[in-house]
């Protein structure tokens, strides 16, 4: 590899877009002319266009994920028809562990594709992923009974754990620091666009037709991973130094890559240089990213928002909406995906940590509103004040569901790719993967369980409680990540001193200026188009 990086420095140095005729590759992207400016030389800041086209594929496999976790809610009323009416006439139990299989798959998917990103990289891992989603819509277009359909969503399940592990990893090692928020926020709203294309085409046709619908979302995805090209981390972690550099050309639309792509050899060779195990996730550089992301994982599924999307009819019936069911999910998706968006603009502006704030602090202000609804409907017999409040409910679920989606909805799968050094990413983000699907099963499986053993009001509070809980953590122990490159996280971590010191808060109780919101890379400053 020295001899390869010499022979590109001297390339670069003698003003030539000369390909190296050594090489038996062919360039992806640096065919000569194809990232030219006006006057006919190269252009040494290059475009984002193709950075953004490599995400948005990726990306895709968020999507279709999505329609997989979306796909019980409109399909279970028709799976409840009888046969002549192309249902199963499936029980309420029948309809729990339809809806429970998909995350329990996802606990074997999430440390499979740890397994798999070793062997066959990112790309090849993706299209795993998407193989196994096509084998399980499949089953579910075919299925001639009920069995099928569980063993199909056990499958969709298991493709879900991998796309949810690889496709935020891949979209954090081709994006450039100053859009890594921007891009990989973007992992999220593909997943709330899946589940609105699931909600919108459950309200015209059956659940035969959303599976297909889901499938051909699969074969797009399939094809745009044909054209982007495997990520220049994987490449060099695989020794395919030429490989790194060609793709990393192509993600620019440039040939001056040399600064980015010596940061990354480096940062790779280092880490491959001491492999991981098991004992190295306990190391203090490793262990406290390892709770910080699995406490966000913690904080996204046991702040209420599965709990508050099953009760979305009830609290609109009881504002008195008379709008079909149908419709208002159809209005809740709308509004996951525009918050979502909306978090994503904003993220590398407002920084991950203050919208982790903001979105934990109004769900805790808005689920216990909620909860104080249904007890003085369901416990103050008193109809009159239930009704002059009837609107309540409506702004505290809509408040509620737009604070997931800027907050705590995408940027837990974010920091999950951005806190791991690359010796242990694979590991430990299989284990925070594994840790957030098994809490989704628990409460897709157990939440009616627990509304039944203490009422919805107290289930709701339990919820605001321990979203309380979550603020207190992100505010103390959650570092700002904005605008700093991997390097620079990890080497807050590899500090003597405890890294929480550098937090905002712990620093003005020190009396210190700074704080860990410095932005170390601006992204007005490199965003080229």
């Amino acid at each position: 590899m020295s001899d390869y990086a010499s022979r590109l420095r001297s390339r670069m140095s003698a003003g030539t877009d000369q390909v190296d005729t050594d090489s038996p590759y062919a360039a992806i992207g640096t065919v000569s002319g194809s990232v030219q400016d006006e006057a006919g030389g190269r252009s040494p800041q290059g475009s984002n266009i193709r950075q953004y086209f490599a995400v948005f594929a990726a990306t895709m496999g968020n999507l279709v994920m999505g329609t997989t976790i979306a796909w019980s809610g409109p399909a279970i009323p028709y799976l409840k028809k009888p046969p002549a009416e192309d249902g199963f006439n499936v029980t309420d139990n029948e309809g729990s562990w339809i809806g429970s299989l998909m995350p329990l798959g996802a606990l074997v998917g999430g440390p499979l594709a740890g397994f798999l990103i070793s062997k066959l990289g990112k790309k090849g891992t993706m299209f795993v992923s998407a193989t196994l989603f096509t084998l399980s819509y499949l089953m579910l277009i075919v299925a001639p009974n009920v069995a099928t359909i569980y063993f199909g969503r056990l499958v969709g399940g298991v493709a879900t754990g991998i796309a949810s592990l690889v496709c935020p990893v891949y979209v954090a090692e081709v994006a450039k620091p100053e859009v890594r928020g921007l891009l990989g926020s973007g992992v999220q709203v593909m997943v709330t666009v899946g589940v609105l294309v699931v909600i919108c085409v459950g309200a015209l046709l059956t659940w035969r037709w959303i599976s297909i619908v889901c499938m051909v979302t699969v074969l797009i995805w399939a094809f745009l991973l044909l054209v982007i090209p495997e990520s220049p981390a994987q490449h060099i972690a695989n020794k395919k130094y030429r490989e790194a550099r060609e793709s990393l050309e192509w993600l620019r639309s440039t040939i001056y890559i040399e600064s980015e792509l010596e940061d990354i050899q480096r940062e790779i060779e280092e880490s491959m240089a001491t492999p991981a195990n098991v004992k190295d996730l306990l190391k203090k550089q490793n262990l406290a990213p390892l709770i910080i992301s699995m406490y966000l994982m913690l904080g996204q599924q046991l702040c209420g928002i599965n709990a508050v999307i099953f009760y979305v009819v009830d609290i609109f019936s009881a504002a008195g909406s008379s709008i079909p069911a149908s419709i208002e999910s159809i209005i809740v998706g709308l509004m996951q995906v525009g918050s979502t968006i909306l978090g994503a603009l904003v993220m590398d502006r407002l920084g991950r940590r203050a919208l982790l704030l903001f979105s934990s602090l109004v769900m805790v202000l808005s689920i216990s509103t909620l909860g104080a609804y249904f007890y003085i409907k369901q416990n103050l017999d008193n109809q009159g004040l239930a009704t002059r409040i009837q609107a309540v409910p409506v702004v505290s679920l809509s408040l509620f569901i737009i604070a997931f989606s800027v907050g705590f909805g995408p940027i837990p799968w974010l920091m999950m790719s951005e806190l791991f050094s690359p010796s242990v990413r694979g590991m430990a983000s299989s284990l925070a993967t594994l840790f957030n699907w098994t809490l989704a099963f628990c409460v897709t499986k157990f939440f009616a369980d627990l509304v039944a053993a203490i009422s919805e009001a107290y289930s709701f509070w339990v919820f605001g409680g321990i979203t309380f809980f979550t603020f207190l953590f992100s505010l103390l122990f959650v570092p700002e990540t904005k605008g700093k490159t991997l390097e620079n996280i990890q080497a807050l971590f590899r500090s003597s001193r405890p890294y929480f010191l550098e937090i905002g808060v712990w620093r003005m109780c020190a009396g210190s200026g700074e704080s860990d919101t410095q932005v170390l890379v601006h992204a007005d400053d490199t965003q080229h188009y």
